[in-house]
């Protein structure tokens, strides 16, 4: 099973492919069906075990759909199938679309309707790619619904309909193309368009501490300060954000004035396109025991991957720990009843932040091995999977590339400048443990990432 969630994982990697265009290196989507993909088809997976997704409505009445985040992908488009799965939006059931003859993209039309966020009193009119696989394909089977493309750079777009952030911006719905993520547990959280949800949570902190402190002030007989009610506020655009499987609860995201307070920034680098950082150091137990790792963040990645070399360091660091045989050597195991203590350094304040702490109610006291863990290795068993696990993309595909084709072929590809293969070499994929505690927001103007723990 795990190694079926890494093969799905690594293959949303390899959708994209490097180009140069002018004087910078960009990502753009992938051709002819690559990485698996119907060549009619756009990028992401609509209902996908284990995806984070947030609720809006479209058109008149409104029409409940899940959008599924994707931060590879920048485009964002609905999908209508003649399956029954999924959660769809119907253009014949809403009287306030806006039909267009033009079409973005195969099997896709550009229609304009209305859209409902749960936090927006009144409705605003946006475009998008409306998506009907054709029927002789496979997608048709699939689940209806929407994806909602986070990527950093316009150039992974495949439709000309403009992300979601974009047209927000440009309707003075919101000032600045911002968004956040902050996990609550292993099944909620907050995202918030045009600011961060950081002041929510810090809210239900406060709230929570008084609460306490009235508790503990009765049972030591004293007299506590009444409760404190909460405070009226101007909700930004943020939408409740959920994943699959799990249960669901009400966030939202809140209004702050100085947005940019409190997030230690990294800037973006590397192809433009994803959400690639440095990450200045990893520390296991105080020690720093590896430095200067390209990362790429991903809050749709259930590990944290590390490449070849420096999954190897890292667990070196941690005393009776091993890899696994194959077909499992991507995994190592370590001593249940010795967990580390990880922090991963960044920004320009050289911050460390907690890894696999896990943000107040997650969900792992019970897990052997603490929140490292993927779960013992054996019922019974002294050794516990680490949830950092090696990843070999990137020398995979160069590897596939040299062995497949001529001798031609192989100096084209080399004479493209090396980018032959998904640019994965040697970078980290920051997955959804690190979010665990530590609050994200990333700046589509300023192409930088801030990080907080909270």
């Amino acid at each position: 099973m795990v190694l079926l969630r890494l093969d799905i994982t690594e293959c949303r990697f390899n959708l994209t492919k490097r180009e140069v265009k002018g004087n910078k290196l960009v990502r753009k989507a992938k051709t002819g069906g690559a990485g698996g993909k119907e060549g009619t088809m756009l990028m992401g997976d609509i209902a996908l075990d284990g995806s984070w997704y947030a609720k809006i409505g479209i058109g008149q009445p409104p029409q409940e759909i899940e959008m599924d985040l994707n931060m590879l992908a920048s485009d964002f488009y609905v999908v209508k199938t003649s399956s029954q799965n999924g959660n769809g939006y119907d253009d014949f059931f809403s009287s306030s679309i806006t039909k267009s003859p033009e079409r973005p993209y195969p099997a896709c039309t550009l229609p304009n309707d209305q859209f409902h966020f749960p936090t927006i009193n009144t409705s605003v009119p946006l475009s998008f790619a409306y998506c009907r696989p054709q029927k002789f394909t496979r997608k048709t089977l699939g689940a209806s619904g929407s994806i909602l493309g986070l990527a950093a750079s316009k150039h992974l777009a495949q439709t000309k309909s403009g992300s979601l952030i974009a047209q927000l911006v440009q309707n003075q719905v919101i000032e600045r193309p911002v968004f956040s993520l902050m996990l609550i547990n292993g099944g909620e959280g907050v995202l918030s368009i045009g600011g961060t949800g950081a002041p929510a949570v810090d809210m239900v902190v406060q709230q929570t501490k008084d609460e306490l402190d009235r508790v503990g002030a009765l049972e030591r007989g004293e007299i506590p300060l009444a409760p404190v009610k909460e405070a009226a506020v101007a909700v930004q655009e943020g939408v409740r954000l959920t994943k699959r499987g799990r249960a669901h609860t009400q966030a939202v995201g809140i209004r702050e004035a100085n947005w940019r307070d409190g997030w230690d920034w990294s800037t973006v680098q590397g192809a433009e396109g994803w959400w690639q950082i440095l990450m200045q150091g990893v520390w296991v137990d105080g020690s720093k025991v590896l430095q200067n790792q390209a990362v790429v963040v991903d809050i749709n990645c259930p590990f944290i991957l590390a490449p070849p070399l420096a999954a190897k360091a890292f667990y070196a660091s941690i005393s009776g720990s091993h890899p696994l045989p194959a077909p499992y050597s991507n995994f190592y195991v370590f001593p249940c009843l010795n967990p580390p203590t990880l922090h991963f350094e960044f920004g320009t304040k050289m911050t460390r932040f907690p890894v696999m702490r896990g943000g107040r109610g997650a969900e792992f006291s019970d897990v052997p091995g603490g929140r490292f863990s993927l779960g013992r290795l054996n019922n019974g068993s002294g050794y516990c999977v680490g949830s950092i696990v090696e990843t070999r993309m990137g020398i995979k595909e160069e590897r596939d590339e040299m062995m497949g084709g001529t001798r031609n072929e192989l100096r084209t590809s080399i004479q493209r400048g090396g980018m032959g293969g998904n640019g994965m070499r040697d970078v980290w994929v920051i997955g959804e443990g690190f979010f665990r505690g530590v609050g994200a927001v990333f700046d589509l103007h300023e192409q930088r990432v801030g990080f907080r723990t909270y």
